[in-house]
This record gives C-alpha cells, sequence and structure tokens, in this order.
C-alpha cells in the first residue's frame, strides 16, 4: 500500500499552512515586545485550519484504507494465442471482473486500477501500464500487444495491480495468479504473406522468378491435340496414327521429391543484421520454401546441426509445416562450433534417397576443407544446394565512400575477403554443387528461386 499523488499533494499543502503559522508568529515576534512563549500559546486562524485539516485527512486516510479491504472479489482472465510469430506484435486481451459472488445483487462501488504485466525481459509491451475502470458487478477489457525477441516457450504468470481508494488518497498493490502459456515460432507471417501472393504476377512483387511451365518436365501428365511451338520429341505417334491426328505428350516439372534443409545452429549464426539472428533469418527463410515445396507436392525434411541435433525425416501434407515448427522453435544458435561432416555423416546413414540437401550456413574460406568433405560425402546420394550467408556490414563497407586511409584499408581487406568467398563458390560450382551467396534479408527469396530454377531444370 502507498501514498497516492494527490495525498502527496494534500501534505504538501498541509506543511505550507504549517510554515505560514510560524512565519506569521515570527514576524509579529519581531515587530512586538512580547515574549514569545505567550505568542506561541496563542491561537491563530491558520493554526486552527492546520489542526483541522490533519484531522480530516487522517479521517479520510482510515476510510480510505478500510474501503481497500475485499479487493479479493477481483478476478482476471487473460487471452492470447498460443502461437506467436517471433519479433512480431501480437494482440493480448485482459478480461477483469470485480463482482460478489455470494450476492451478485449486493452493490460493489466502482474501482480505479492501474494494470502491469509481468513479461519475461525478452518481451517488448505497447500499451502498458494501462488504467481501467471496472464497475461494481460489471466486466472490462484491456488490450495492449506483446513482442517477443526469441523463439521459445512464453510464460507470463502474474498480473500486477495498483487499486485506488474510495476518496484517492491511498493505492494498495495486488498480484493476480493467471498463467499463459505460448510458443514463440519462427515468423510465419511470411508465409501467410506468400498465400496472398499466390498468383504469378503477384509472385513477381514478391522478387521469386517462377518459370513459365513449357511442357518438358520429367513427370508424363497428360495427352492432348498439337499445338504450334511443340517439338516433334512431345509427339506421340501411336496416339496419332490411332486418331489420325496430331497429339502431343505434355509433362509436368517432377513431383515427390525431396527436400531436405540442413541449417546450421553453430556460432556464427549467433550474428545479428538488424532484430533477427542469421539462425532466425534462416528458419524463416525454410519455413517459407517448405510451404512453396509442399505446395509443388514435394515432400520436406529439416536436418538442425550443432550444438544440439535434431532431425525431421521428408514429409508431405498440410500438418508438416506445424511439425517442423514443433520440432524447431525452442532451439538457439549456440557458442560451439558446428561440424558439417558429422552433420552430413549422419544425413547419409538415415536418408539415402537421392534429395535435394539445402545447407543453410554461414560459412568462410578457411572451413574450405570440412565443407568441401561434406559436400562429397553428400554428393554420392544428393543433390547439394549451399546457400551461404554473410552479413550487411560487407556491403555496407563496400558501398560506402572513402576519406581516408583507415577507410581505404578497410574497403582493401573487404574485397578481399570477398574474393575469396567467390572463389570458394567458383570451386563447389565446379564440383556440381549450386552455391549462393546471399544477405540474409534477401535468404527467403534466393533459396525460392533456387528452388523453382532446379525443378524447372530437372536436375533433381
Amino acid at each position: 500500500m502507498k501514498l497516492s499523488r494527490l495525498s502527496f499533494y494534500l501534505l504538501i499543502g498541509w506543511f505550507v499552512i504549517a510554515l505560514s503559522d510560524a512565519m506569521l508568529r515570527l514576524w509579529d515576534y519581531s515587530q512586538t515586545t512580547a515574549r514569545y512563549d505567550s505568542m506561541a500559546t496563542q491561537n491563530t486562524l491558520l493554526a486552527t485550519i492546520w489542526f483541522v485539516f490533519a484531522i480530516i485527512f487522517i479521517a479520510a486516510i482510515i476510510v480510505d484504507w478500510i474501503s481497500l479491504f475485499g479487493l479479493q472479489k477481483i478476478k482476471l482472465e487473460r487471452s492470447i494465442s498460443k502461437t506467436l510469430p517471433v519479433n512480431s506484435y501480437s494482440d493480448v486481451e485482459l478480461a477483469m471482473t470485480y463482482q460478489n459472488q455470494e450476492d451478485n445483487n449486493s452493490k460493489l462501488r466502482s474501482l480505479n486500477i492501474e494494470l502491469f504485466e509481468h513479461v519475461p525481459e525478452s518481451c517488448d509491451v505497447d500499451g502498458l501500464p494501462a488504467r481501467i475502470k471496472v464497475e461494481g458487478n460489471q466486466f472490462a477489457t484491456i488490450n495492449y500487444r506483446i513482442k517477443s525477441r526469441e523463439r521459445g516457450d512464453l510464460v507470463i504468470n502474474t498480473t500486477e495491480l495498483w487499486v485506488d481508494s474510495l476518496l484517492g488518497l491511498l493505492s494498495k498493490r495486488i498480484e493476480l495468479r493467471c498463467e499463459s502459456k505460448s510458443k514463440v515460432y519462427p515468423n510465419f507471417r511470411s508465409i501467410h504473406n506468400y498465400v496472398l501472393l499466390a498468383t504469378e504476377q503477384r509472385t513477381r512483387q514478391l522478387g521469386i522468378r517462377q518459370r513459365q511451365k513449357r511442357g518438358q518436365g520429367l513427370d508424363f501428365h497428360q495427352l492432348r491435340e498439337y499445338r504450334m511451338g511443340d517439338s516433334l520429341r512431345q509427339i506421340d505417334w501411336r496416339s496419332t496414327s490411332r486418331l489420325r491426328k496430331i497429339i502431343s505428350k505434355e509433362y509436368q516439372q517432377e513431383r515427390d521429391q525431396n527436400i531436405i534443409f540442413l541449417v546450421d545452429s553453430g556460432r556464427r549464426m549467433r550474428t545479428k543484421d538488424g532484430e533477427l539472428s542469421h539462425f532466425d533469418q534462416a528458419l524463416n527463410a525454410t519455413l517459407l520454401v517448405s510451404h512453396i515445396a509442399l505446395k509443388q507436392g514435394d515432400a520436406v525434411g529439416l536436418k538442425v546441426f550443432g550444438a544440439v541435433d535434431r532431425f525431421f525425416p521428408p514429409k508431405k501434407g498440410p500438418s508438416t509445416i506445424s511439425a517442423m515448427l514443433n520440432q524447431v522453435y525452442d532451439l538457439q544458435p549456440t557458442n560451439q562450433a558446428s561440424d558439417i561432416i558429422r552433420a552430413a555423416e549422419e544425413l547419409n546413414r538415415s536418408f539415402k534417397k537421392r534429395s535435394l540437401i539445402v545447407i543453410v550456413s554461414n560459412i568462410r574460406t578457411e572451413d574450405k576443407t570440412e565443407l568441401v568433405t561434406a559436400v562429397k560425402m553428400l554428393k554420392k546420394h544428393h543433390l547439394v544446394l549451399l546457400t551461404n550467408l554473410k552479413e550487411q556490414a560487407l556491403d555496407d563497407c563496400i558501398n560506402s565512400e572513402i576519406y581516408d586511409m583507415h577507410d581505404s584499408l578497410k574497403y582493401s581487406q573487404t574485397t578481399s575477403y570477398l574474393l575469396q568467398r567467390e572463389k570458394l563458390h567458383q570451386t563447389l560450382t565446379h564440383s556440381g554443387v549450386i552455391a549462393v551467396d546471399s544477405l540474409p534479408k534477401h535468404l527467403a527469396v534466393n533459396m525460392a528461386n533456387q528452388y523453382f530454377d532446379i525443378k524447372r531444370s530437372g536436375r533433381l
């Protein structure tokens, strides 16, 4: 319990009256020859006001103290989604009731309440603290937004209330236990945005190039009449002779293929460009491309390698994305170095059917030996796509202006480092690996474009 701001103002006024009375007494003493002790015993108007003020204030405090009993009738319910996207605001609703459960007809006074939520330090809150007025035997709602900067389990246990007394002189602190548990997933709203941009025209707005189908995939689709532009290879001569008109075979892109994402969770994936780490960006891009691949009829799997290894075998169906989210939502990048060779060995042992392996990591030139070894192992059974993340600071340095020797040396070192990365990618490309250098913010689009190119080319 604490004194309200109004109480402090009243106390200041009370002290001002006392000080004014004392100053007037000193003034009268300095202007007269009377004894001070005789003047001190004289009753003045200010002294009377001061005394009456004190009696009224103390009585009001007692009344307010009594009015703060019975607040256990306050009940609270919190409504929050069971799944939340990381680094994105989500709505929360609090419903508060103040009701006498024994007698619903009994009259209760209205309460003025200031409300706080005890949220984890990794969360940002918009809309709190909030003030609300709750009428007796009624309910009131408060809406605010919460954003978690980290994935994992989000638990909110306690709501803190400061309830004003009847006259507003006191405030009483109350803690209400109301546990809510949510899972903070990688930001799956990008998947929702992709669904809204599902048509070919809108897919281009997203930056994803979906190639025009020309009817020459690897899977047979149907027979149809010949059209201008069809090649001789497409003509079905047996059907043509039987029907006495030219019939062409139409093909579609291959379906029922396997896509496995091999995502690094080592120390380099802790790097942040903006609010999200490279690991979070990798998970977001993986979810988007997984959604695209599932729509294309492919099976999608996921293996996270690092300090904690998790494997989700390739599956199809609308529940695949949810199952993948449950596998990785609580994973965080560690301070340990990743062992990509061991990850490749485990993947080859557990899954030998030919698949597209999409490696998502931040690999540098000093990792060349380990990377080449791992890629050779994977190539025995699979087609390998390396999406190598690079820091935004590298591009910023290349595009910045040079003013002094320090800037010149920085530019030279950055250029040399980028050339070494390019040579590494060229080495991988010559060995049959598809290597892509990408900024984290462009990772999802680059991965999707490469996926469409691979499907169209029939390399898998």
